[in-house]
């Protein structure tokens, strides 16, 4: 990366603040995420000094959060393919000559699969009378599996409507949680 000359380096000063507001934001932790949120923030600081057409168009902490966004994403990914490579190394012999793997539970286990099963549908008995028809629906595709794109456009759903009964299904499956029954 670029270093930025005098006048970049005084706005960044100056903004700091965002990169701690991005992390209070998504409550990420700051010793995980500070470094990488960072980088992120200088490139926005180059960027809304080097592209004088983001200006016209948007607020900077506007460009400084899509771009930490953006490298929280990058990060979450990497952190999945680094864990799943991890369990996949662990296909190993320990000191007395067994693998490993054989040692982490089957998830394919059909015992484990009945049990996780049950529990879903007890819970969605319990979550689905507080939801309407349309959350309800959109928890079902959910929990077969749909991603939030296929959900919105199988349901006709636009995405702002999709977000609000996605925080209404949180709330009401947290309800049930507090009420102890899981």
């Amino acid at each position: 990366m670029e270093a930025l000359n005098s006048k970049e380096r005084k706005f960044a000063e100056e903004n700091h603040g965002l990169i701690y507001s991005f992390l209070n934001y998504y409550r990420l932790s700051e010793a995980e995420h500070y470094d990488i949120c960072a980088i992120a923030y200088l490139q926005a600081v180059k960027d809304w000094h080097r592209k004088p057409g983001l200006r016209d168009k948007y607020k900077f902490s506007t460009i400084a959060f899509k771009k930490m966004e953006s490298a929280k994403i990058k990060k979450y990914h990497a952190d999945r393919l680094r864990d799943s490579y991890i369990l996949f190394s662990l296909n190993d012999l320990n000191a007395e000559g067994n693998e490993y793997l054989g040692q982490i539970a089957d998830q394919r286990d059909a015992i484990r699969e009945i049990e996780d099963q049950q529990n879903i549908e007890n819970l969605l008995n319990e979550v689905m009378p507080a939801l309407t028809e349309r959350q309800r629906k959109h928890l079902i595709r959910a929990v077969k599996g749909e991603t939030p794109v296929e959900i919105m456009r199988g349901g006709h759903t636009a995405i702002t409507e999709f977000w609000k009964d996605r925080e209404r299904i949180k709330k009401a499956v947290s309800a049930v949680f507090v009420r102890g029954g899981y």
